[in-house]
């Protein structure tokens, strides 16, 4: 396999790289530097000045400036409503598999210190066990151990209470990936999987679309950072996790306000079909293609906005989807913990096992798998308003540029409802968790 990278164009598979942005230290009435390490290589951006006096928050076509913040974990728990489910007695845990890249050998050390801390649960605290497999052959990378670091750290937070894995693959190469996906899903046994990681949309990527086919499982992937859409979040079976830009507004009956993220990856893909489950959606005149569109939902991930990590037991401010990612991928979890405590099946992102059909035209008849999560998304809850707005947050400020089904690239605006640049927008995780658990 050559060495070709994310977002390249190049005639062969590109290496897969996490989506995740690292903030240096905040210092007071300086301008912050973002770096970008999702290529591995340093990207500063300076973020500009901000006016309050001019702060557009009620024109929906332009991304309103933020200042410079970084949530704790429990911020995050309370702005976001996440309960907290337990398995009962006699019920096994939901298992959650992490997919990362090469290894950390101070993942669980630096777990530690961000349990422990004041800002999160206290020195008396005692984190979640952290299981992790490392697959032969595996080095160590500092890119890659910062995004464990995130990855581990979100969902510890968010469903301490289950079977967390990290399952390191040998290196960031598609097969070493795909390998530890394999282990996850056939010898773990994992509900759900993250992937903060993804490639370009390449038509040669399809056949690879069989590792996501399980019916007991629930996929989900990052859209990316960087305006485009990104394999394997395109795949019609796994839940495509954007990013928005998260505030937290103690005038608000909902604590938090939330905008797009202007540089998550969104749009549609130019080598997967539209699924059934996104038929019929008016936003941006998508009942008119015949593409998949992504993302389906988002959550925080402006690295403005960020979240409060640690890594080589140092605190990092760190953004990106692959901040969102272990998000939802944690809500599903909760999801899925209540359904195994009730002795129902668990929730699945799998829409159709035959993959070929993912790459062409869906016959108006089909009908996913009853447990699929997708199809109860688009076409009970946003088809509900009262269920909609009570398990999500509409995103409806801000704009953000993607793919086009062409290849190209636009800038596509919120609406009301779903749309390109959030999807459905960003959950309320107590009542979706319910709706999950009540009504599928």
């Amino acid at each position: 396999m050559s060495n070709i990278y994310l977002f390249s164009v190049k005639k062969q598979k590109p290496i897969p790289r996490p989506f995740i942005f690292f903030r240096r230290p905040l210092y007071s009435n300086t301008l912050q530097q973002v770096v970008d390490i999702m290529k591995m290589t340093p990207k500063l951006i300076l973020q500009q000045p901000i006016n309050h006096a001019t702060l557009p928050i009620s024109k929906t076509s332009i991304n309103p400036n933020v200042p410079n913040t970084s949530f704790s974990a429990p911020q995050l728990i309370n702005l976001y409503n996440v309960p907290s489910i337990a398995p009962t007695t006699g019920k096994r845990k939901v298992i959650i598999a992490i997919i990362v890249a090469y290894t950390y050998p101070n993942v669980k050390a630096d777990l530690q210190t961000f349990w422990k801390s004041y800002a999160n649960y206290g020195p008396n605290s005692t984190p979640p066990t952290l299981n992790v497999y490392t697959m032969p052959g595996s080095t160590p990378n500092s890119g890659w151990a910062l995004e464990e670091c995130l990855d581990v750290q979100m969902v510890c937070s968010i469903n301490p209470n289950a079977n967390i894995w990290v399952v390191e693959a040998k290196t960031d190469g598609l097969t070493d990936l795909l390998a530890a996906i394999e282990y996850a899903t056939g010898t773990i046994h994992a509900d759900v999987i993250s992937m903060s990681w993804g490639g370009s949309d390449f038509a040669s990527y399809s056949q690879y679309n069989t590792y996501f086919t399980n019916t007991t499982k629930c996929f989900c992937a990052a859209t990316g950072d960087a305006n485009v859409v990104s394999w394997p979040s395109t795949v019609s079976n796994v839940i495509a996790v954007g990013g928005t830009t998260l505030l937290w507004n103690p005038n608000s009956p909902n604590l938090r306000t939330e905008f797009t993220w202007s540089g998550a990856g969104c749009g549609y893909s130019s080598t997967m079909a539209k699924p059934t489950y996104q038929n019929g959606l008016a936003a941006l005149a998508l009942s008119g293609q015949t593409r998949r569109a992504i993302p389906d939902v988002s959550l925080i991930a402006n690295p403005q906005t960020a979240f409060s990590v640690v890594y080589a037991g140092n605190w990092n401010s760190v953004g990106g989807t692959s901040v969102s990612t272990p998000f939802f991928s944690a809500i599903i979890s909760l999801a899925n913990q209540s359904r195994i405590n009730a002795g129902k099946p668990t929730l699945t992102s799998v829409y159709n096992t035959n993959t070929a059909q993912l790459t062409s035209t869906q016959r108006a008849g089909y009908i996913p798998p009853s447990n699929n999560i997708q199809q109860y998304l688009y076409k009970t809850i946003l088809s509900t308003p009262g269920k909609y707005s009570a398990d999500f947050n509409d995103i409806t400020i801000g704009t953000d540029a993607g793919t086009t089904a062409a290849g190209g690239t636009t800038t596509y605006s919120t609406a009301k409802g779903y749309d390109i640049t959030t999807g459905l927008g960003s959950p309320n995780v107590t009542e979706l968790c319910s709706d999950l658990y009540n009504n599928i």
